[in-house]
């Protein structure tokens, strides 16, 4: 079985974004008193989650991901000074915004080369909740690295 999803990651030019991108990121951050400026480091991955491969999903018309209920997705990451920010888009999920403080964030890399996950966002039961972020070519693992950077250099002023 290949990967769930087909992923391309970019640079995202933050004063070209979307509409409903720009005013999900720009909404968030403003609900959090940060600022946002167009040349904070940002990317971009959108997720093709393609039809399924197996006789069973062709026949019933499913997708790799039956449990993604869009056949794509948008996701961007940007990096404030002081917290990683989120906005994920797409067509039945909606769109939703999210952050965490740089601080209190760390990353792991799985196993597997499609993603990291980042821990230290408001979770359940006070304990911190963690968020897969997947990424592809032809910038992802320099997004990972970005992120990974920020999230020290926020531990070790």
């Amino acid at each position: 079985m290949g990967p769930a999803y087909q992923r391309t990651t970019v640079r995202a030019d933050l004063s070209a974004l979307p509409a409903d991108l720009a005013a999900a990121l720009r909404d968030h951050a403003e609900s959090r008193q940060l600022t946002i400026t167009d040349d904070l480091p940002a990317w971009i991955t959108r997720s093709i989650n393609p039809p399924s491969s197996s006789l069973t999903g062709k026949l019933f018309g499913r997708r790799a991901n039956p449990a993604d209920p869009d056949s794509e997705h948008q996701t961007l990451v940007a990096l404030h000074p002081t917290h990683l920010l989120v906005v994920v888009s797409g067509a039945n999920r909606g769109i939703s915004a999210l952050s965490v403080p740089l601080a209190v964030a760390t990353v792991e890399t799985p196993e597997s080369a499609d993603g990291f996950a980042v821990t230290g966002f408001a979770g359940q039961d006070g304990r911190p909740g963690s968020y897969h972020l997947g990424v592809g070519e032809p910038h992802g693992a320099e997004c990972l690295e970005a992120v990974r950077a920020a999230i020290m250099a926020a531990k070790n002023p």
